[in-house]
């Protein structure tokens, strides 16, 4: 089920990829264009906001941005707890706020002003808090059904990982400590909220050198070449733990804020969107219908 998921996320994508491809050559330079010049161009009639094709893109990509919501509904209401994992419902609600807000930002036209601006840049900022919100929450430990695990589940994970290291490599206090240091465990945990940051950038840029830095270890303690591979699994899966512990705290904060922020955004994109279309139906802006 989980590889169906994905080819699904995977043809999405690029049925997105696709038609992005089809507006921009379609349009032969006409979002480019200024908003005096746009009416003589070839295309203006179909890829207007209320050209058939841009009145579609708006419904398409407005109906997408709705759909993205019943993901709140998975999480909220019981019956519907029990329909799939919350991971898979979590991938395609990125998917739709990716390619909602897309789809919607061609029926505009790159065209922004009045009641409707307010609902687009709220809709951008839904769209990058929901980048970095997803980023906090890959990082908070789960069960495979999407529930977060307990510190003190991450710590006797911690602690198995920390025996069987020892039985298999016989690591001692010393170099334990020098992993806790390549991990920058102290760092995450003495700046708080800012300890996010820290976290970052160990685990993007970091993980460059953190290579590097586990093959001098490797060497010093003369693993055996046909283990060398399971010692990188361990010490990276006892790193990621490490921090993980590290920032627990700060991304428990963190994702409280994130929602402050995330759900006043969401609401006021939606009530505005209901609005804009509303009068769109009553002064007879009803696409093909």
């Amino acid at each position: 089920m989980k590889l169906l998921h994905s080819i699904i996320l995977v043809c999405a994508a690029i049925a997105l990829v696709v038609a992005v491809w089809w507006i921009v050559l379609g349009t032969d330079g006409y979002y480019g264009l200024s908003l005096l010049d746009r009416p003589h161009h070839d295309v203006h009639k179909e890829f207007k906001p209320g050209g058939i094709v841009g009145h579609g893109l708006g419904i398409v990509g407005s109906a997408m941005i709705l759909l993205l919501l019943t993901y709140s509904l998975r999480k909220r209401i019981k019956v519907v707890r029990r329909i799939g994992k919350l991971s898979t419902w979590l991938n395609y609600h990125i998917f739709l706020g990716v390619a909602g807000p897309i789809l919607v930002t061609f029926h505009t036209a790159f065209k922004f002003g009045g009641l409707v601006s307010i609902a687009y840049w709220s809709m951008v900022a839904v769209a990058l808090s929901g980048f970095i919100g997803r980023y906090i929450y890959v990082k908070i430990p789960r069960r495979i059904s999407g529930t977060e695990l307990t510190m003190d589940e991450i710590e006797k994970h911690q602690n198995d990982l920390t025996r069987q290291m020892i039985d298999e490599f016989s690591l001692t206090a010393e170099q334990f400590k020098y992993l806790e240091t390549i991990s920058a465990v102290d760092k995450i945990k003495t700046r708080g909220l800012f300890g996010i940051f820290t976290f970052f950038f160990y685990d993007t840029v970091g993980r460059f050198t953190l290579r590097a830095k586990l093959s001098k270890l490797g060497k010093e303690m003369n693993i055996d070449r046909s283990k060398v591979h399971t010692f990188y699994k361990l010490t990276l899966m006892r790193i990621r733990s490490a921090r993980q512990i590290a920032f627990w705290n700060s991304a428990q904060k963190l994702f409280h804020y994130w929602h402050v922020i995330h759900r006043p955004f969401a609401y006021t994109m939606i009530v505005i969107m209901v609005i804009h279309t509303t009068l769109a139906i009553t002064f007879g802006y009803t696409w093909i219908w």
